[in-house]
């Protein structure tokens, strides 16, 4: 009978660049979960020591010199029963080649160093701008158990990877960084199932989390027996350091598992990924406080409910800013969230400055009838408005558009997209309905009248968004056809729907392209967000 080994696999949320930062963790990490006379593994998810993903921060000879200061600093306090893998760039001697790596750190010295070998160059990975390929697979035999190390997509591609030496390993520790996107956590359990029942293996799958820019990691970490069967799965969107041990080559289940007791739904994980990709992006930068323009309508109900669900009350602030067009239910809807929120708000009319700005054009657009000129005129001074108020404050601005506006160029430059940060920017708009009943269940956080209402910008009397635009659920299909899964004008035909309406709705999303390229970041929750995961030319000759 062989003794019990203990793993230790860390679900952090490390701080891109924050070397200093991250490598304390680490070490704090290591040193609360200490225990004599036993044999241990710390694990960490790849790049941990630096974040991911550093880009450009990989070639400044101050950063390289920051990761060689690090892994010695680690290295000093592994004693002789610990083992650490933990992902780190790996720099020749003369720092012009970078592999993304696992260190093997054990007895104050580095064992191993695993260099990955599929780097993905898709969607947002863009690994072969910075790494080279690694070209060896890993094992490790720590007191008779065969471990085999690999990053991320190489587990994807294992096939591609499985040769004499990991044909008969007992345990895979694959280290990720792997982004969140709707429904992949039940993809990356339902392919690894079958991958470790396939190879017979044990896989510890260690998974970072949190925000980084638009990117959200959902962690999400788990553990499949060599029969394809779920272990155990860790907390989503989470930090989570989780103990086990293994024996006799196996997992040892002393009553510390629990299956399937961390699995989020769906709706529930897409509300997840977008409250932790908010916070991180405004705490990691260091900011205090959000302000955001409140409508009465859904999209600025739903990012003020998320708000209120990741900062203190008094971090956060409400603006009304009621044009001649605002309705008083639209005001009313407003105030009433704000107070059942213990929200503080103000009430800012734009109606004098639209009135001042068109006096001032007045000669200029003489001969001119109206149109939606005086329409961006009230949308750009609540934009002045709100960014006055976030530059005197320090209040980080929020912008509340979502992906079926900014699809279709339904949004003013300068005006209601102004801001630092767009939390819905990846939601189309049925799915902030679907996500403002589903946080109305947990408790009311927005007025069902704002749900029921008929959408409205408000900057014409009697204006709905139905005059220009189809119903939103036959809009998001056909943009989710388009974008999502590249389909043509005619395969979207086929789906049903009017030649015509399609051709119009395609060629809006192409025209709106330069909007796209000045809107603020926000959580990227699908495969072609827009921003890194999908890029197309401003200036084009395609359309329809």
């Amino acid at each position: 009978m062989k003794d019990k080994i203990n793993f230790i696999i860390a679900q952090i949320n490390p701080v891109v660049g924050d070397i200093s930062g991250n490598t304390e963790r680490i070490i704090d990490i290591i040193v609360k979960n200490r225990e004599l006379n036993s044999t241990k593994i710390f694990v960490f998810p790849e790049l941990a020591l630096c974040g991911y993903s550093p880009e450009d921060l990989l070639f400044r000879q101050d950063f390289v010199k920051s990761i060689d200061e690090a892994i010695n600093k680690i290295k000093k306090i592994i004693e002789s029963n610990e083992y650490i893998i933990f992902g780190s760039p790996f720099y020749s001697s003369d720092s012009a080649k970078i592999w993304n790596s696992a260190y093997v750190i054990n007895n104050k010295d580095i064992v191993s160093i695993y260099k990955k070998q599929i780097l993905p160059n898709y969607g947002v990975f863009d690994e072969k701008r910075y790494f080279e390929k690694g070209h060896e697979n890993l094992i490790l035999d720590i007191s008779g158990n065969k471990i085999c190390i690999l990053i991320c997509e190489d587990t994807w591609e294992f096939s591609k990877l499985h040769d004499k030496t990991n044909s008969d390993i007992d345990f895979l520790v694959s280290i990720n960084a792997s982004p969140y996107e709707k429904g992949k956590d039940e993809k990356r359990r339902d392919y690894f199932k079958e991958i470790a029942k396939k190879y017979n293996f044990n896989l510890i799958y260690l998974n970072t989390v949190g925000g980084q820019d638009e990117i959200v990691f959902d962690g999400s970490s788990f553990l499949i027996n060599r029969n394809g069967a779920l272990v155990h799965s860790c907390m989503s969107f989470s930090e989570e350091i989780y103990n086990f041990k293994i024996k006799n080559n196996e997992f040892f289940d002393d009553g510390g598992f629990k299956d399937n007791v961390n699995i989020l739904s769906e709706t529930n994980a897409l509300y997840e990924a977008i409250k932790i990709g908010t916070y991180d992006y405004i705490t990691k930068s260091k900011l205090d406080g959000v302000i955001l323009g409140l409508s009465g309508g859904i999209d600025s109900a739903l990012t003020l409910a998320i708000a209120s669900d990741i900062f203190e009350r008094d971090k956060i602030e409400a603006v009304l800013m009621p044009s001649k067009y605002t309705s008083d239910l639209s005001i009313q809807l407003a105030k009433e969230q704000c107070e059942f929120l213990n929200v503080r708000y103000s009430l800012i009319s734009i109606k004098e400055i639209y009135k001042v700005i068109n006096d001032t054009l007045r000669d200029r657009f003489s001969g001119l009838s109206e149109d939606i000129t005086e329409e961006n005129i009230q949308a750009r001074a609540r934009g002045l408005i709100l960014m006055s108020l976030s530059n005197k404050t320090g209040k980080i601005l929020l912008t509340t558009g979502n992906k079926s506006e900014l699809a279709v160029g339904y949004s003013t430059l300068y005006g209601d997209m102004c801001g630092s940060f767009a939390p819905l920017k990846d939601l189309y708009k049925s799915e902030v309905y679907a996500l403002s009943k589903f946080r109305n269940k947990k408790s009311l956080a927005i007025p069902e009248a704002v749900i029921e209402r008929m959408p409205t910008a408000e900057l014409s009397y009697d204006q709905y968004d139905i005059d220009t635009l189809p119903p939103y659920d036959v809009l998001d299909n056909i943009l989710n056809l388009f974008i999502e899964e590249k389909k043509s004008l005619f395969e979207i035909c086929e789906k049903g729907y009017d030649k015509n309406l399609i051709a119009n709705i395609i060629n809006m999303v192409i025209r709106s392209e330069y909007k796209r390229r000045q809107y603020a970041p926000g959580v990227k929750v699908t495969p072609e967000s827009f921003g890194r995961d999908r890029r197309f030319p401003i200036v084009s000759g395609y359309k329809y």
